[in-house]
């Protein structure tokens, strides 16, 4: 079961929602989470390609581009940011978008809905809520505390009324991550578990049809002139209890080697994906919850059980294999 409002899905509402970055894994499955909600969605990618729903508007357009997006954008009640660039170049590329998006969104009047993560939180040593401090210890992390304070400066000045939706690590069909990458592919061939920091703390991995579902809840629901979101999580897991249950529905035996960012920082010497990751993994080495109960109130949303959540992505990594 994905997270869905309590009682079926929202009511459709008058106008386009565009989902611009639609062909990611969380922008696909938000396109779905709309269309299956009876909304008018339109999926912009820069080629205007299927993502996947049948029966979705398509449109094409470059992200950096406010006129292009504004064209992609026409009669939109909300916009969703779920554009994800390269993360080398995360620098170059992250504010061009998103000063983009806020452009077209104010030319079209339309609500702009942002997928973010909790980056910008830093070291904590507790649930992560929407009133966390915002206290960065990685250039990554200072980086996405100044996109969304981008969004929601937009929101304050009056160009656009704005939401950004914040989810934890995630995983789920089609998502590249850490947890996504270590976990699901080595369980269904027997082979060791990957895990980067402490397996046994407390973790709420996201679901990306939960965040999907949240981010869709935003953009049809939430009245505010802005407001930032938390991803609801159906509890608190561990690294090492997700893996279990990984191994567990895929047959095979759980072994798990856990690697500290300290040896993730010596690979990185000589693998570029590892230098990239080391300075995040300081957040499995710490609490990593992510604490989405406003949310879950206010749109009576029911986050995915991990053990469904596991066997729709073990059914998926299957199907890619």
């Amino acid at each position: 079961m994905s997270a869905v409002p309590q009682g079926g899905t929202a009511a459709a509402s008058a106008g386009v929602h565009a989902v611009v970055g639609a062909g990611g894994a969380t922008g696909r499955r938000l396109v779905a989470c709309l269309h299956a909600a009876g909304q008018h969605v339109r999926a912009v990618t820069r080629d205007g390609r299927d993502v996947g729903t049948p029966g979705v508007e398509t449109a094409a357009a470059d992200a950096a581009d406010p006129g292009a997006l504004a064209a992609a954008c026409r009669d939109a009640v909300a916009v969703y940011h779920c554009v994800m660039p390269v993360l080398a170049r995360w620098r170059s590329d992250f504010p061009l978008v998103t000063d983009a998006l806020v452009e077209a969104a104010s030319r079209v009047g339309a609500r702009l809905v942002y997928a973010d993560d909790t980056w910008m939180y830093g070291r904590v040593d507790g649930p992560m809520t929407e009133d966390t401090p915002w206290r960065p210890v990685s250039a990554k992390g200072v980086l996405r505390a100044w996109i969304a304070e981008r969004v929601l400066a937009a929101a304050a000045a009056g160009r656009i009324r704005a939401g950004v939706v914040r989810a934890g690590e995630l995983y789920g069909p089609g998502v590249r991550s850490l947890v996504g990458g270590n976990v699901f592919p080595p369980a269904l061939r027997g082979w060791p578990v990957q895990w980067f920091g402490d397996p046994d703390l407390p973790l709420t991995p996201t679901f990306v049809d939960d965040f999907a579902a949240t981010l869709a809840a935003v953009g049809t629901r939430d009245t505010s002139d802005a407001a930032v979101w938390h991803v609801p999580h159906p509890g608190v897991t561990s690294g090492r209890a997700l893996a279990a249950e990984a191994c567990r529905q895929a047959g095979t035996r759980l072994r798990l080697v856990r690697h500290g960012s300290a040896r993730v920082r010596l690979l990185g010497a000589v693998l570029p994906l590892a230098r990239e990751g080391a300075e995040m993994v300081y957040q499995f080495e710490q609490p990593f919850v992510v604490d989405g109960g406003a949310a879950a109130r206010a749109f009576g949303l029911t986050p995915t059980p991990y053990d469904e959540g596991v066997r729709r992505t073990l059914a998926a990594v299957r199907g890619a294999g």
